[in-house]
């Protein structure tokens, strides 16, 4: 069942403790993005922008807390558990900064989901170990380590001293995360055959596809600092984005170089003739 996309804050004691393990939220330049400075079908997009972003961190959230139990239940180590353990405050704190922009921009755009249908679920009939593997290299090896690099660009070009600064945390939150899964490999390595290996690759390519449509869908060029649609790039730096043109760039060139080459240090192969058609 589909359902608003509406997220709650209930303050007091878990407010206190949220912030005292994710401090300084509320120095951010909050206030200070006037809508008005745009046009006001440039921030329609942007709300339905952020709101996307927030809907995303919070699938991510989703993503490693599933992680996390498989974690437990293949028996890794105990510290490597503890570290990823961390990401779900990150995610939620990505949550709200992302939410709280799209309500400096008028409010979070309307949004519909499916909450019970959020997540990746491993087929049962796979070992604990599998389970865990299959949700690190969805989630780490190939989601994590793909978005930081995106969301670097984005903050490289952001405008805006709250577009920027937020962009700023987020980069630096998700730095460990991509670097999560191949610390994982690292010690799963030797536990990995042939057929587990190519499963993953499989498993890799799968999700890259999901992802393909963020560059695959872009048209938009800037010409005499003016976007295909009239738009002021000045505007859409502000707004917290990167122009279409080198967004497309810059994640074909992640794809390959975050994801496709340190796996396969790893003996992960992607089918190259899949690849090939979601980097088109």
């Amino acid at each position: 069942m589909r359902e608003p996309f509406d997220l709650e804050w209930m303050g007091g004691v878990a407010e206190k403790y949220f912030r005292r393990i994710r401090p300084d939220v509320d120095e951010l330049p909050w206030g200070t993005l006037d809508p008005t400075r745009y046009p006001i079908e440039l921030v329609d997009r942007a709300r339905v922008s952020w709101t996307e972003a927030a809907y995303n961190e919070y699938c991510t959230a989703v993503a490693f807390s599933e992680m996390l139990g498989a974690l437990l239940a293949a028996k890794a180590p105990i510290d490597l558990i503890g570290m990823a353990s961390d990401f779900m405050a990150d995610e939620v704190l990505h949550v709200e900064l992302t939410s709280r922009i799209a309500m400096e921009l008028g409010g979070g755009a309307p949004y519909e989901i499916d909450f019970d249908g959020l997540g990746v679920h491993p087929s049962l009939e796979l070992s604990p170990l599998q389970r865990a593997n299959q949700l690190v290299v969805h989630v780490c090896c190939v989601g994590e380590a793909f978005s930081l690099p995106m969301l670097a660009s984005a903050y490289n070009s952001a405008l805006h001293p709250l577009t920027k600064q937020v962009l700023q945390r987020i980069v630096h939150d998700e730095a460990p995360h991509g670097r999560f899964g191949f610390l994982y490999l690292d010690w799963v390595s030797d536990q990995l055959d042939a057929a587990e290996r190519a499963r993953l690759g499989g498993i890799a390519v799968d999700t890259i596809a999901q992802f393909a449509p963020l560059w695959q869908r872009l048209t938009s060029r800037v010409q005499d600092g003016i976007t295909s649609e009239g738009y002021s790039i000045e505007h859409v730096r502000e707004l917290g984005w990167t122009e279409s043109s080198l967004y497309a760039t810059r994640a074909r060139r992640a794809i390959e170089e975050e994801v496709v080459a340190p796996l396969a240090k790893y003996g992960i192969e992607l089918p190259a003739d899949r690849l090939a058609v979601v980097l088109a």
